[in-house]
């Protein structure tokens, strides 16, 4: 007898597999450690870009205290009032010289313009004051643009960044004129000149994309065609960093808001800067992995080979046996755990073979006595011959309403004890439903109505049988509990109606409505057959489902003191 040689020494061969494994787990720590490093530097960088943000808050504040300081000076308002020049004149340069950062202040008044600071070649024309004709005297703050400054006798350009609001007299509230307080935008990029770094690049924007201050000279304004993190900035709140391409290149871009959330503050980095010695290691790691890789496979396909031929075999005689062939066997002669494991297979199906065979016996068998017993509980003859015999003698004896609920009981059960006949056409369901009728009125002593309206092509439609009856004895015993209460008459309606690619089979009735917990489970679990039918709805939708598809079925609108509406959908097809 041959030796058997075990997987595990086959696969030990092949044990360089493990290498990959412990590549992969290398590679995900790398990728780890690089995230958890995006994500510590961008922590840092946050709080160093809110930390700049809130210096020049600091920055903005001091002017804007400035320019309350100026419009709340009453002998700067009476000047302008008198319409002395000079007396306003001095009085802005005592104002101008106690801040180090603003350029100059500029006011605009009925009687002309004052100016102290930079001299503006444009003069009044480089004032926005357009802009505030519709304030109320609160502060605007104007982009970074670039404004000609009078030097001797020639002019040089300069980037400036304003403030203006109107001058609101407190006492009148007359509008005296405009204020305006012009600073460099060097103010700004010095605030944030000790945080950059190679190829990084800082700039403070407002919410409109124009930009205020820059390291870069580029002014151009910002919107989602040029910055793809602009959209995302704008529209969160809360300091944040993001990761976004431009140009073909990735970047991290920080950002902070401040003056009220109408400026950002931004640091945009490459990412390769960032992660350039990590990611010369990770591709390193990863060139020499594929080689490894490679090596390795071409010594697993060798050994694999070997291996999985017999594993192929038994696969393809496994799917024999998922196609329904019991009959299929399979012979391994490799003298390993794989020949023990082929008799098992074979084992299996002879089992399985045998079971099936057992279980069609047994249903048959059992299919038979059910049938038997059934026939020994009801004996349709006789009991259409006793009921026949009760009949006659109530119509002997005159009782004419027992006779006909005798004859109505008789159809019934006619359809109920009907074997082998799970579809009928609709309107022998609607004749069962006539005949229960007939009985519930001569039990309730008509206390309801009941009205048909069922279309001539619908009526040899093939529905499983009795589904209506349930339904019907549902609204019955609704309606009958609420019938003293009701002063107008019980109504229960049953119509059809055509859809697109179906029939609707519709009971409806005027009853005082199905609660919605009670609503919301009524087809989902069995009902308590003291409030509901035995057979239940419950029963009724799964049946339909059972025969004719999961897309039909039933539906049930009703709220308390609405009546109820079940609507039965069935397919479109007539005998």
């Amino acid at each position: 007898m041959k030796e058997k040689h075990s997987f595990r020494r086959q696969f030990i061969k092949g044990s360089s597999f493990l290498i990959m494994v412990f590549l992969i787990i290398f590679i995900a720590m790398i990728q780890n450690f690089r995230h958890t490093l995006h994500k510590q530097y961008g922590e840092s960088e946050k709080q160093s870009v809110e930390v700049i943000g809130n210096n020049i808050d600091y920055i903005l504040n001091s002017v804007e205290n400035l320019s309350n300081s100026i419009i709340s000076n009453q002998e700067l308002i009476d000047s302008i009032k008198q319409g002395e020049k000079k007396r306003l004149t001095d009085k802005l340069y005592s104002f101008y010289i106690s801040s180090n950062d603003i350029e100059g202040i500029y006011v605009i008044t009925p009687g002309g313009y004052q100016q102290v600071g930079a001299e503006l070649k444009d003069g009044v024309k480089s004032f926005p004051r357009f802009e505030l004709d519709d304030t109320s005297g609160e502060i605007i703050w104007f982009p970074t643009i670039e404004k000609n400054v009078k030097i001797l006798s020639g002019s040089m350009k300069k980037r400036y960044f304003s403030m203006g609001r109107k001058i609101i007299d407190v006492y009148s509230l007359k509008e005296l004129g405009y204020i305006n307080i012009e600073l460099d935008e060097s103010v700004l990029a010095g605030a944030f000149s000790g945080l950059q770094e190679e190829n990084s690049k800082m700039l403070i924007c407002d919410t409109s994309g124009n930009i205020i201050a820059s390291s870069a000279d580029d002014f151009t304004s910002m919107d989602s065609s040029n910055s793809s993190y602009f959209e995302t900035m704008i529209s969160d709140s809360n300091p944040n960093y993001i990761s976004y391409h431009e140009g073909g290149k990735k970047y991290v871009a920080i950002y902070s808001s401040f003056n009220y959330g109408k400026w950002y503050i931004v640091k945009t980095v490459p990412e390769a800067v960032l992660y350039k010695d990590l990611n010369r290691m990770l591709l390193y790691t990863i060139l020499g992995g594929i080689i490894s890789l490679l090596v390795m496979l071409n010594v697993a396909f060798i050994y694999s080979r070997k291996i999985t031929k017999p594993i192929e075999v038994m696969m393809h005689q496994m799917k024999k046996v998922e196609a329904g062939n019991l009959d299929v066997r399979v012979e391994c002669n490799v003298y390993n755990e794989l020949d023990d494991l082929s008799d098992s297979f074979n084992q299996m199906v002879n089992q399985i073979k045998k079971l099936m065979d057992d279980i069609v016996s047994v249903e048959h068998n059992k299919n038979e006595l059910e049938l038997e017993v059934l026939h020994a509980q009801i004996n349709p003859h006789f009991l259409y011959n006793t009921l026949n015999t009760i009949r006659w003698m109530a119509k002997i004896k005159g009782e004419d309403s027992i006779a006909e609920a005798l004859v109505a009981l008789v159809k019934l059960l006619r359809v109920s004890i009907s074997f082998g006949n799970n579809m009928i056409l609709l309107q022998d369901e609607i004749a069962y439903i006539e005949n229960y009728l007939l009985i519930q009125k001569l039990r309730f002593n008509q206390l309801f109505e009941i009205q048909y309206d069922i279309k001539e092509e619908h009526k040899k439609l093939y529905i499983p049988k009795l589904i209506l009856q349930p339904i019907v004895e549902n609204s019955l015993i609704y309606c009958i509990d609420e019938a003293e209460k009701r002063e107008e008459p019980i109504l229960i309606q049953i119509y059809t109606q055509e859809r697109n690619d179906h029939i609707e089979i519709v009971v409806k009735d005027n009853g005082g409505g199905i609660e919605k917990e009670i609503l919301d489970n009524i087809l989902k679990q069995e009902q308590n057959i003291n409030r509901f039918s035995k057979v239940g709805l419950n029963n009724v939708n799964q049946r339909l489902k059972l025969y004719l598809g999961e897309a039909y079925g039933l539906q049930i609108v009703s709220s308390v003191g609405a009546g109820t509406t079940v609507i039965i959908s069935v397919p479109n097809k007539a005998s």
